[in-house]
């Protein structure tokens, strides 16, 4: 358990995190390594694919799913995550936001792995995780409005076989990414509407249903009591069971 002084509300300092589970002993038991693993992805979780802005502290409802180690695998995390994604990528719309959070090495990873085109030269070297072949990249800020300019005028002029990579059209993928379906990241929903946009990955469009209006769930963060989302949003869970 932290001291209470590593605790605020909800959330647990990530330096007591480090400071405690930084180095699992050589000598651990199982019990031990499983407590170190438990607490690795906790700070996976709240530092890397569900990043927000406080950057320092690591949220405890991560308990739950990281207690029984065997089950982990049984989430959708890439769905999660797709769902934070948009709702970080939507609030920093507003003119008012100036900074935006999110798995955002996630993201830059798989441009930059898709996209060869945009690619920075001299970070070829493979390297574990995939990710951090491009950790070191850091373009100068002098150079920020040209380039910005620069990779505009490239995504107008994407082809159609340059975005559709061909296992997307495989039908093991084809079944996920084609789910008209909710994204779901405890109080965040996001509707995922690919039946208006098939064309874009090669297939046929047919009348889509009509866009659904999610402007009233934008407001929506998990602040203001405690409520288990599964019962106080049951017609989105339910869209997630039916996909």
């Amino acid at each position: 358990m932290p001291p209470p002084s590593q605790v605020q509300k909800y959330a647990v300092n990530c330096s007591w995190f480090q400071e405690t589970f930084g180095e699992c002993p050589e000598d651990a038991d199982d019990d031990t390594v499983r407590r170190y693993v438990r607490a690795y992805i906790m700070m996976l979780l709240g530092t890397q694919l569900f990043a927000d802005k406080s950057g320092n502290r690591i949220h405890i409802r991560w308990l739950p799913y990281v207690t029984r180690l065997e089950e982990l695998g049984t989430y959708s995390w890439g769905s999660a995550a797709l769902a934070w994604l948009y709702r970080c990528m939507c609030r920093v719309a507003n003119r008012h936001v100036v900074k935006l959070v999110g798995p955002l090495q996630l993201l830059q990873s798989w441009i930059f792995w898709r996209f060869p085109q945009f690619r920075p030269t001299g970070y070829e070297a493979f390297s574990w995780p995939l990710a951090s072949r491009w950790a070191g990249y850091n373009p100068s800020g002098s150079e920020k409005g040209p380039r910005v300019r620069a990779w505009r005028l490239r995504i107008d002029r994407l082809q159609s076989r340059e975005v559709l990579h061909p296992e997307v059209l495989e039908p093991r993928h084809m079944a996920v990414w084609r789910s008209v379906t909710a994204l779901i990241y405890f109080a965040v929903i996001e509707w995922h509407q690919i039946d208006r946009v098939l064309p874009q990955f090669g297939g046929v469009q047919a009348p889509p249903r009509p866009a659904l209006n999610i402007d009233f769930l934008m407001s929506k963060d998990g602040r203001g009591g405690d409520r288990w989302f599964p019962s106080s949003m049951p017609k989105w869970h339910a869209y997630w069971d039916a996909r």
